[in-house]
């Protein structure tokens, strides 16, 4: 044991809680002379006009910068040991108590902490494991907050603080709730001067408001993802251990869990915006734009949205919405995911004259797999397609192309519940939804509830998927939703099929090659580069959906098995005519995709480059 009884006896905790008391009066005296320099700076920039004023101000402000960041510093210095010479001296009271009234009753205490009962009366002997126990496990205690005490002590002086804007305060945000209108009014109200040290500064949350535009929100995200992750490894700098070391245990180091949650999260969304970037190519690196980012959302899961290609400047806008499993925790955005890539790619080849961009919206709380109760309902997806609507109906805000862009919105598997939810019950604005792998509507009953702008509701369901039956069977939705329903309540469920004729979709192959029988590996397969889906998704954002017809993509919806009336009735004075009907029989359970033959099923489906 590295601390023993006589070094806590010879300690002297308080004198940690007065130089922070100390420091905080050098802090205090630090701030006025701020201000005074603040005042003075904003006298200078009223009169001194001209190349050497604007110099002379440049050189306040720098001077102005380091003197916050100095006391950003000390503030953090003050708060350590302020937190630790109170935790040490608490610890230490105790330990001398105990060990003063053991030793006045006779007993031996040694330096590491063992409890030695007096010979006489024998009964004590018994009670030497428990006492030895207390006392060590209070040595350990002062040793553990002396660590994390000279931890945070160093990173706080080791570490880049917070950049902090020289001169008069940051320009206040939109009031919460507003509107991307309302957001984009108040960003084209600033000066430039005001726009650039809000960048610079970066709060957590700025670059997700909707209405800024895409180059801002990613410039405000990346600095605040590069900061999440500097943060930790700063401390383990400063401190001399590695950052999965300070990220394990950070109270050791000056830090919290949060912080390491945001390190952890923050180095996927950098690895998933390399991968979105690189993943197929890495000698020609596409852009890519950090549009939605907040690494501590949901219980440390964290949400991101990478858009590959720029949304306020492109003719057609594709945007991905994931299901099951998708957060920053399970690294969705770069563990091969090349969902993105695949259709962009697809989109540019589709039609070469058109400008592209897809986001990768990862934005809500999805369920977290298949095991997760949740799954089986739509609440999720209600919230979420709230949050996708706000999202989409801002990219025609901030669009600056010609006319209004192309907008398709793609739910994968729960994902495609939560764009129905977003179009029905949020108002999401957009061309076309293309719903893949679905599991069901929720409060989209028919395609004329998605209140498109111009285009078509289009699904592509596989017969081999087993996802995609869970709206059209009764059967299989009562199998996963069945022992479910009692703790979830009366909104068990996902709603209707999309692939039924009646609802009024347009289907789409998407088959798989050489599968025959359900699988859930073909749930994963319409992204696929070669595949009859992407072939069909990448027309359908790039503009061209009229065209799946010629394409051969066009494929009949699933029906219900019927019972047809007879046409007439005969007796002996003639047959009489009867009114000839079709009557369903149960869900819509025949899928004509099922019995094409296997072998029309190939995954050569690619654009060339040639226009549609």
């Amino acid at each position: 044991m590295s601390v023993t009884v006589s070094t806590v006896e010879a300690s002297d905790p308080q004198g940690l809680t007065t130089a922070a008391d100390r420091l905080g009066g050098t802090i205090a005296d630090l701030d006025g002379a701020i201000t005074e320099q603040r005042r003075a700076l904003d006298r200078m920039r009223a009169a001194w006009r001209g190349t050497a004023g604007d110099a002379a101000i440049a050189k306040a402000e720098q001077n102005l910068t380091e003197q916050l960041q100095l006391k950003a510093r000390l503030e953090s210095v003050r708060a350590a040991l302020a937190a630790g010479g109170s935790q040490l001296e608490a610890t230490r009271d105790a330990l001398v108590g105990i060990v003063g009234t053991l030793r006045a009753a006779g007993w031996t205490v040694t330096d590491d902490g063992r409890a030695i009962a007096p010979i006489f009366p024998p009964l004590l002997k018994q009670f030497e494991p428990g006492f030895t126990a207390v006392i060590q496990r209070l040595l350990q205690l002062f040793d553990r907050i002396d660590a994390a005490t000279a931890g945070a002590v160093r990173t706080a002086i080791g570490g880049v603080p917070p950049a902090t804007p020289p001169g008069t305060p940051l320009p206040a945000p939109p009031p919460p709730g507003a509107s991307a209108e309302q957001v984009k009014q108040w960003w084209d109200s600033l000066s430039d001067a005001d726009r650039k040290r809000l960048t610079d500064a970066a709060p957590r949350g700025l670059g997700n408001l909707d209405g800024l535009p895409v180059e801002v929100r990613d410039q405000l995200n990346r600095t605040v993802m590069d900061r999440d992750i500097a943060r930790v490894e700063h401390a383990a700098s400063a401190n001399g251990v590695g950052a999965d070391e300070v990220a394990a245990h950070p109270e050791r180091y000056g830090l919290n869990r949060a912080d390491a949650i945001a390190y952890e999260n923050g180095l996927k969304a950098r690895q998933g915006l390399k991968h979105q970037a690189e993943g197929d190519n890495p000698a020609r690196p596409r852009k890519t734009y950090l549009f939605g980012y907040d690494p501590l959302a949901y219980n440390g899961q964290g949400t991101a949205a990478i858009a590959l290609g720029n949304p306020d400047t492109a003719d057609n806008i594709g945007v991905i919405v994931p299901g099951t499993g998708s957060s920053l925790e399970s690294d969705w955005l770069n563990s091969g995911r090349n969902d993105g890539i695949n259709l962009l790619d697809q989109m540019g080849k589709a039609d070469p004259t058109k400008q592209n961009a897809v986001i990768m919206w990862m934005g809500y709380d999805a369920p977290d797999s298949f095991t997760d109760p949740r799954i089986a309902n739509p609440e999720l997806a209600r919230a979420g397609g709230a949050l996708l609507a706000g999202d989409v109906n801002s990219l025609h805000v901030t669009h600056t192309g010609a006319g209004q862009p192309n907008i398709t919105v793609l739910g994968h598997s729960y994902g495609s519940t939560t764009v129905a939810d977003a179009f029905a019950g949020s108002g999401m604005k957009a061309t076309n939804a293309v719903l893949i792998g679905c599991p069901g509507t929720d409060l989209a009953h028919s395609a004329a509830d998605f209140n498109l702008q111009g285009g078509q509701v289009y699904v592509g369901n596989a017969s081999t998927d087993p996802v995609g039956w869970i709206g059209a069977s009764d059967m299989a939705a009562d199998v996963l939703n069945g022992p479910l329903a009692d703790p979830l309540g009366v909104s068990v469920g996902l709603g209707d099929d999309a692939s039924a004729e009646s609802f009024g979709a347009v289907r789409f192959h998407a088959e798989v090659p050489g599968s025959n029988l359900p699988d859930f590996d073909d749930h994963s397969y319409y992204y696929t580069m070669g595949s009859e889906s992407l072939y069909s998704m990448s027309a359908i954002a790039s503009g061209h959906g009229d065209a799946l017809g010629e394409l051969g993509m066009l494929a009949d919806g699933r029906a219900a098995p019927t019972v047809s009336t007879p046409d007439r009735i005969p007796t002996p004075f003639g047959d009489i005519p009867l009114p000839h009907t079709d009557i369903p029989l149960g869900p819509a359970i025949l899928d004509p995709e099922a019995p094409r033959d296997n072998g029309a099923v190939t995954s050569d489906h690619r654009f060339d480059g040639r226009p549609i």
